[in-house]
């Protein structure tokens, strides 16, 4: 999220009764023939169509939703997604989690969660992401992270939506936090494959980032059920899709399975700058490996590190600060100017709307309030968010 200060910066259950009935036909036949007479009379069978009933109604499934039609107050909404039915949903990084249904704002779930370190000093801590799952319109699966209250784990949670209420609340991943204010990551994302992308910052212990058996500094795949999918990279149980990322704060996937990235540059840590180098990745692999902590910005390299092949940014911000945070790619139909290319909010510049080069991409301003997330709405329009406002851009 924002910068560490000290270093200068800031199931759906649906029921569905059905009934057979079937009436089977009999058959009747005369007497035996006799010489004289033959009289056989057999009734043909019968069987009656089957009576089904229709579907119960489903209490919990509400009709076609109106997004917000312009900007709306929020307290600090740190992540933002839209149901199919045209909800948005948004995180509060206090714990709460609200949803515009009905033309108003309505409390979905809470979270107990911390937004200051034990002694009231600055934290990235709190409720910091949410995506809703790929089958919401079948299993109404609303996903969450949150720091916990001990300052020792994380914690990604799901729900399952009903009419707006979020209900059976399951801890469905826990990640560690790490012992400081800051680098917590926290950013959810479905990927087209149907698996859910977890960010997670290095946690102040910048070598972890390029050790793809810890979790700090990554990319994560998980299933829908927390679980590890089998295909990850590093082996079972290893939930490591792609490593060597200081802060990663902005997550999003474009409809044809890209997958962009924001992080946070150096603050002083490893012996890197105080500031600067802010970075964005515009496609993630399987596997890959990014350049943190052997190198920053535009493969500047540490101390007596090389980047050893590792993957460069596509954009840096090189020694300005910008602090990326929340990403989104914008299709064909979205606003006139953002239409087709990566957006991604950051606290210092608002809005950057990325157009791809080489060697590096480039990235002009868009509205100045984008400074937490970004999402493109049903309607095409673009909602973003500061620490009091969503706004809607169309």
């Amino acid at each position: 999220m924002t910068r560490d200060r000290r270093g200068g910066r800031p199931a759906l259950l649906t029921a569905c009764l059905c009934v057979l009935a079937a009436a089977c036909g009999s058959s009747a036949t005369s007497a035996p023939p006799t010489a004289t007479a033959t009289a056989t009379a057999t009734a043909a069978p019968t069987t009656a169509a089957p009576a089904v009933s229709a579907a119960a109604p489903n209490p919990c499934a509400l009709g076609p939703q109106a997004p917000p039609a312009g900007t709306i107050a929020a307290n600090y909404p740190t992540a933002l997604a839209f149901a199919p039915d045209g909800r948005l949903f948004w995180t509060e990084r206090s714990g709460t989690v609200k949803v515009w249904q009905n033309g108003a704002a309505k409390t979905f779930a809470g979270v107990a969660t911390v937004t200051v370190e034990r002694g009231g000093g600055y934290s990235e801590r709190g409720l910091l992401g949410i995506a809703l799952a790929p089958t919401f319109a079948q299993d109404h699966f609303v996903y969450a992270f949150y720091s916990n209250t001990d300052y020792v784990h994380q914690t990604v949670i799901r729900w399952t939506d009903c009419a707006g209420t979020g209900t059976n609340p399951t801890t469905l991943i826990t990640l560690p936090s790490g012992a400081d204010c800051c680098h917590k990551g926290g950013r959810l994302a479905f990927g087209t494959d149907g698996k859910l992308y977890v960010t997670l910052g290095d946690e102040h212990t910048s070598g972890a980032a390029q050790n793809t058996h810890d979790r700090r500094g990554k990319v994560l795949r998980y299933n829908l059920d927390g679980s590890i999918p089998a295909d990850n990279p590093f082996g079972g149980g290893n939930a490591v899709w792609a490593y060597g990322l200081r802060n990663p704060y902005g997550i999003a996937f474009s409809s044809t399975g890209q997958l962009a990235i924001t992080s946070n540059g150096p603050s002083g840590d490893a012996g890197s700058p105080g500031t600067g180098y802010d970075t964005l990745i515009e496609s993630v692999h399987r596997a890959q490996g990014f350049q943190w902590p052997l190198c920053y910005g535009y493969s500047h390299p540490l101390a007596a590190s090389t980047c050893r092949g590792r993957t460069p940014p596509d954009w840096s911000s090189e020694n300005g600060t910008v602090v990326p945070t929340g990403a989104a790619f914008v299709d064909a139909s979205g606003p006139a100017g953002y239409a087709g290319h990566l957006v991604f909010c950051t606290w210092y510049r608002g809005m950057l709307v990325v157009t791809p080069g080489s060697p590096h991409a480039s990235v002009r301003s868009g509205p100045s309030g984008c400074r937490l997330d970004v999402k493109q709405g049903p309607d095409h329009a673009l909602y973003y968010s500061d620490s009091t406002t969503i706004h809607r851009l169309a």
